[in-house]
């Protein structure tokens, strides 16, 4: 049912990007695109995702050294998911198949892939700060919060507040591992003790997943690389503006990559909602009106919605063919992972059954 709500939620939100969008004008600037530029962006987007490997492969140092080209595959397979799947349930499938490669628990992948995402939303709020320099991003600030009808305080505070306060509660989690720990068995301490036990096991599992922040080695550094990742996404971003012409709109090629890294970042953070398989109808709504909303540009809608749509295949189609023909090498499919997480998770319900009889 949670399925089936996911997916009905995009297929409004992309009945919503259609309607309101002049449908010839968008088709034709998809077909006097200039299909070329697509090849570099696409590239762009996967040195990201290796950039995004080794930056798990340092979370996980702590508690395995994992070679980078063993985990890129993992990656990958957790993105096709994502993009197949409602609910960011890629996540999960991807801690999964970490499990069964590494056999690294799956509640430990779990976590550091929770640290991975607001690491994400960090330093793309920082990108939007910066890409301020040459955009007037109090414009767009204004433009966003009328379109949406939210005061522009409580916009930004919606971008910042959360990511900001759970990225400080991870760290703290980290560094007072023993207090934190104590705070879960005064939590738990009600439950029976077979199933207090196992709740705290699985919470200590969870903790071995923050195991690498305690390291400001590790800290600074996997916060340093997601600035590299997200730029490198940014120009799939460019490269698809490029393509569609819409360049001609902006004034310079600083105000185009600020553009880029504007909208990568806004979209991103906006579209990062659990909903429909990789994001679809939150991702075109977001990212054709950011692109509309920037008062410098003037961009047509229609163009924009081009934009929107011709980028979101470029980041979806790609990975998720890579995806299905390494798990096919594999021996593997989408849906045998699925089925053995459903398995192992029937089995632990089972095992918890016992334990409360």
């Amino acid at each position: 049912m949670k399925q089936l709500a996911g997916i009905g939620f995009g297929i409004v939100l992309l009945s919503i990007f259609f309607l309101t969008t002049d449908l010839s004008n968008m088709i034709s600037s998809i077909k006097e695109a200039n299909y070329y530029y697509f090849a570099p962006g696409i590239l762009g987007y996967f040195i990201s995702l290796l950039i995004r490997t080794y930056r798990w492969k340092l979370l996980l140092k702590p508690t395995k050294v994992v070679p980078t080209k063993r985990l890129f595959p993992v990656v990958i397979v957790g993105y096709m998911a994502n993009n197949v799947l409602p609910f960011r349930i890629g996540e999960l499938i991807r801690s999964f198949f970490l499990y069964k490669r590494e056999r690294i628990n799956t509640a430990t992948g779990l976590t550091t892939i929770f640290v991975e995402r607001l690491m994400d939303a960090i330093s793309l709020l920082l990108l939007i700060g910066v890409s301020a320099v040459f955009i007037p991003l109090p414009d767009t600030v204004t433009a966003l919060s009328k379109t949406m009808d939210i005061n522009e305080n409580l916009l930004i505070s919606i971008f910042v507040l959360p990511f900001a306060g759970m990225f400080i509660m991870v760290i703290l989690a980290a560094i007072f591992r023993k207090r934190t720990e104590f705070l879960i068995r005064l939590a738990i301490s009600p439950l029976p003790s077979r199933v207090a036990r196992k709740s705290y096991d699985v919470a200590v599992k969870l903790l071995d997943g923050f195991e690498a922040l305690r390291e400001k080695r590790i800290l600074f550094g996997t916060l340093l690389l997601s600035m590299p990742i997200w730029l490198c996404e940014s120009v799939l971003f460019y490269f698809i503006i490029m393509s569609l012409g819409i360049n001609t709109y902006i004034d310079n090629t600083s105000s185009m990559i600020a553009g880029s890294v504007l909208v990568t970042g806004i979209t991103n953070i906006g579209s990062s909602v659990p909903a429909a398989p990789g994001g679809i109808g939150l991702f075109e709504v977001i990212a054709r009106e950011t692109l509309v909303l920037i008062p410098k540009f003037s961009i047509p809608r229609s163009e924009a919605a081009a934009f929107a749509a011709v980028t979101h295949l470029c980041l979806l189609i790609p990975v998720t063919l890579l995806g299905q023909i390494l798990l096919w090498f594999n021996g593997s499919s989408i849906l045998s992972v699925a089925k053995d997480i459903k398995d192992s998770d029937e089995s632990l319900t089972s095992n918890c059954t016992e334990v409360n009889k």
